[in-house]
């Protein structure tokens, strides 16, 4: 399953047999679980990060968040949680420290409102992101300092109708937030060099990279439905011929 992308297609993972050429994303609700179970999976650098923001449901996401990505990539390696290791890349990406007994790992977290992804791969470079709906946000106005050109002609299509106009800033968002972290080079280039679908029912797609021309011949990007007013996306290489979604136990 590559194309489409829906709320009704997350299911349990039966095996955590991840194929050559496979991508699983899990979704995870961040109110559930033992928080101190997820704080005794962290390193010392993450659990000091915890406890540097100033609101309680942001430290609690971002404990449950990192706690739960820790646990599905254990499961992966067969290791434990708390042994992993993780290192930043030249524009912050992190990446596990490989291990001589265990194949490599790709992976990208996102997290938003009460719903967190992860996206898991072996064949390459992957991003992921979520973003829950804000409708107090002036979308129109915020296209105008982050969209493309052709983004913001595609989003002011939209503007006689709200509901159209909130999903269609938010699918280009999480579209391009998931672009530029699966390229690993997050918002160091901006954000207005590359286009992406935005309207609602309209397959996701990167349409063009003026910095990167071949980009959309060797980038795949595929629309996610994690939640009720929630939009989310997942980059891959064209290599990806199967992603699976999983709701994480």
């Amino acid at each position: 399953m590559i194309s489409g992308g829906s709320t009704s297609e997350w299911r349990a993972p039966a095996a955590l047999a991840l194929g050559a050429r496979s991508v699983h994303v899990w979704r995870v609700s961040l109110s559930r679980g033992n928080r101190e179970e997820f704080v005794r999976l962290l390193s010392p650098d993450e659990q000091e990060r915890a406890r540097r923001f100033i609101h309680e449901r942001d430290a609690h996401a971002y404990i449950v968040a990192h706690g739960t990505l820790r646990r599905v990539l254990a499961g992966y390696q067969s290791t434990a949680a708390a042994s992993l290791r993780f290192v930043a890349g030249a524009f912050g990406k992190p990446s596990l420290v490989e291990s001589p007994h265990a194949p490599s790992l790709e992976f990208n977290l996102s997290h938003s409102g009460d719903l967190a992804l992860i996206a898991v791969s072996r064949c390459g470079p992957v991003g992921v992101d979520v973003e829950q709906w804000d409708r107090r946000v002036e979308h129109l106005e915020l296209a105008e300092q982050f969209f493309s050109p052709i983004e913001r002609a595609a989003l002011r299509a939209l503007a006689h109708d709200v509901e159209e106009r909130t999903e269609g800033f938010f699918n280009a968002w999480t579209r391009k937030e998931a672009y530029l972290k699966a390229t690993g080079h997050g918002i160091t280039r901006g954000l207005h060099h590359f286009d992406v679908s935005l309207a609602p029912r309209e397959p996701a797609a990167l349409l063009a990279d003026r910095f990167d021309p071949s980009a959309p011949d060797r980038w795949r990007m595929m629309a996610l439905l994690p939640g009720a007013s929630y939009s989310g996306a997942v980059v891959v290489t064209r290599a990806i011929t199967e992603i699976l979604l999983y709701d994480s136990v």
